[in-house]
């Protein structure tokens, strides 16, 4: 067994890991009194001397040590790194056994799978990798030289966006290790062609963990206009006209590249009725309610608006403002899909949100179906960050 350095709990922490969450914040632990660097392998205890855990410190991020073990006999190495993501990938591979194979899939989900800091999402022959933490880069050839072992994909894309860089005192990544596709590929969703530009899409490429609400919420959509807001690649406005009864769809987004390919995707599924156009969400929406503007079905799906708690005050009001301009918009009887994807703001709290806007506006809004992310996103018990999206489907009276 190693010897690895002691990182303790300050005694206002102390009782605050009994529920093995994995991150442990800047102010919850006693500074070390001798430098480590980051990615170094450490040891947390208890003010007490008690072992606790056993992670990965970044003195640079707000994020000091992520815990990945609550085994004191483990080993923190190659060989566990190995394990989990086996483990990972069996989960999905027992899925697609039992309800049929999927062109897309994420294979590790960051905290749900024990592996903080991690996203792998697989796209037909493609794989995308996502750091968001120092502690997983520093296995980065390992996790490369395992993917390319169990699937041989055609290339894997590495990516760590410029934000989460910055949190973490690391430098943004955008690497490519094979055979870049030359053109866009495709895939099929529950019925769907979707084409996906993996060298230039956001994230990892496409948002999977909305792969059942999608088709779900098109089952709901009746006849008459519909609008979908922050659209990126058409996922909800396909799947509607693909399973549901839209007459008209306008599709909102801010990215002029990801409308384009909504509407080359559009176009392969023989989707007349959509219409794309470019704007700023809010400012349109603002449009439209002046105009007097009416819609049978709205989908709000914006991106997430919390990454700390100190964000999740200003969300909420965001999450108001948005939702209130779309039931000025939403006729008696239409139906909101509305979505939140900030892991800060809770299912109670986006509920409380809805509840505000139907009250300051006398109207009834009934929660239908309350869903989260596909089954390919598990959450972890331990980490209640880790159940961030809430898809609601709502009727307005």
């Amino acid at each position: 067994m190693k010897n690895y350095p002691q990182l303790f709990l300050n005694t206002r922490k102390a009782g605050s890991f009994l529920g093995q969450h994995p991150w442990v914040l800047e102010k919850s632990i006693i500074d070390p009194t001798v430098a480590l660097e980051p990615g170094t392998i450490v040891d947390l205890m208890h003010p007490k001397g008690n072992w606790i855990g056993r992670g990965v410190y970044n003195p640079l991020s707000r994020i000091r040590v992520r815990l990945y073990q609550w085994d004191q006999a483990s080993e923190l190495d190659e060989q566990w790194l190995c394990e989990q993501l086996e483990n990972a990938v069996a989960m999905r591979d027992a899925w697609q056994l039992a309800h049929g194979p999927l062109d897309a899939v994420r294979l590790v989900n960051s905290e749900g799978d024990g592996l903080s800091g991690l996203v792998i999402d697989k796209f037909a022959d493609y794989l995308v990798v996502q750091f968001s933490a120092i502690a997983m880069q520093h296995w980065s050839s390992a996790i490369v030289n395992w993917l390319q072992q169990r699937f041989e994909p055609q290339a894997i894309f590495i990516r760590t966006d410029q934000k989460t860089a910055a949190n973490e005192g690391t430098e943004d990544r955008d690497e490519v290790i094979g055979t870049v596709p030359d053109q866009p590929i495709e895939l099929s969703e529950n019925g769907v062609r979707i084409q996906l530009d993996l060298a230039s899409g956001q994230k990892t490429g496409y948002y999977l963990d909305q792969r059942t609400n999608r088709t779900q919420a098109a089952y709901w959509v009746q006849p008459g206009p519909m609008l979908d807001v922050c659209s990126y690649l058409g996922g909800f406005s396909l799947a509607a006209c693909r399973w549901g009864k839209p007459t008209s769809v306008l599709a909102l987004d801010s990215s002029k590249r990801a409308l384009e390919q909504a509407a080359t995707n559009a176009a392969l599924n023989n989707f007349t009725q959509i219409r794309f156009e470019q704007a700023d969400c809010f400012e349109r929406l603002g449009e439209m309610q002046k105009s007097g503007d009416k819609f049978q079905t709205i989908v709000l799906d914006p991106p997430r608006m919390a990454s700390n708690r100190g964000n999740v005050a200003a969300a909420l009001r965001a999450y108001h403002r948005l939702n209130s301009l779309a039931l000025e918009l939403l006729l008696p009887g239409g139906m909101l899909i509305t979505c939140s994807c900030s892991g800060r703001v809770s299912r109670g709290d986006f509920a409380g949100v809805l509840a505000a806007v139907a009250s300051r506006q006398r109207r009834s809004v009934q929660i239908i179906e309350s869903l989260g992310a596909d089954f390919d996103h598990p959450i972890a018990t331990n980490c209640p960050e880790s159940e961030y999206l809430k898809c609601f489907i709502c009727r307005a009276k």
